[in-house]
């Protein structure tokens, strides 16, 4: 007979979601800066306006100017709902 552990699968390469994803996961945070296409602004703008739009669309978005070696930019925490909602929007803009 032989022993099994609990983390045997009849299907090959298949983890349970929650060993991997934690329920309470749902801060993201974010550093936007200058770029030659967009300035750190235009890209927060951007983004917070894609975190509100996802799922519930009840993200709530701080953010805060942090200067770091002489070079300023925006540091953006996004707090999702749920996990679910941060990683669709993590995976809309890979």
């Amino acid at each position: 007979m032989k022993d099994t552990d609990q983390y045997d699968s009849v299907a090959c390469n298949c983890v349970e979601v929650g060993t991997l994803i934690r329920e309470d996961d749902t801060l993201l945070t974010l550093d936007f800066c200058d770029n030659d296409q967009m300035s750190a602004k235009e890209q927060f703008t951007r983004m917070e306006k894609d975190a509100r739009s996802v799922g519930s669309g009840n993200c709530q978005v701080k953010s805060e100017v942090v200067e770091e070696g002489g070079k300023p930019y925006i540091r953006a925490m996004f707090d999702f709902d749920c996990t679910a909602e941060k990683l669709i929007f993590q995976m809309k803009h890979k």
